[in-house]
Parts: C-alpha cells; structure tokens; sequence
C-alpha cells in the first residue's frame, strides 16, 4: 500500500465557494498592482548614457526613473556621482543601480 497525499486538493473542502471567488479576485489585484519592470532595448540605454554623462558634466537637472520594489519611482535634480565601477550614480542623494534606471530626461531651465 502507497501512500498518496492529496496536496492542496485536502484543504479545498473547507473553503465555501464565496471564499475561493475573493481569493481569485485579492490575488488578481495584487497581479495587477505590481508591474513587470519595462525592458530597456540597447539604443535606449545608449540615449541614457548620453543624457546622464551630459547632465553630470554640466551640473544640469536631470529627472531619472528607477524601479525599486516592483513599481517605478522618479527622482530629479543634479547628478552627485557617478560610479561605472559600482554600476550605480548618486542624484538628489538616492543611490540609483544602472540596471534599474527605466527612463532618463534632461530638464529644461
């Protein structure tokens, strides 16, 4: 004689049918909430690397937008650091990974 376990499948009975359609529903808006960061094509990122050495070498504003936590954040002002070793930059004093940048734009004064 084997023993076969049931998996989830023995804890499905307890669960009244309203519960399993507002399971549905609370996993389908997390689903939702959180977006798949953008892929960045290389002549983006080559247009990024541009922007960004531009504005730090001429201390000009520059808006830059990272993901962090499954969702895009922005930061501006003037670009502190740059570090290629590190692969990261420093502006407005948050520290930004290269791999997380997602958009880049030069502010106009």
């Amino acid at each position: 004689m084997t023993l076969r376990d049931r998996g989830t499948m023995k804890w499905t009975s307890i669960f009244l049918p309203e519960h399993i359609a507002q399971l549905r529903r609370v996993k389908s808006e997390m689903d939702n909430a959180y977006n798949r960061k953008p892929s960045i094509d290389p002549e983006q990122w080559s247009d990024f690397e541009s922007k960004i050495q531009y504005a730090y070498r001429t201390g000009m504003d520059c808006e830059i937008r990272y993901w962090r936590n499954w969702v895009a954040e922005s930061v501006s002002g003037v670009i502190e650091s740059v570090d290629p070793v590190g692969g990261a930059l420093r502006i407005d004093g948050v520290e930004v990974p290269f791999r997380e940048i997602v958009w880049v734009a030069l502010e106009d004064v």
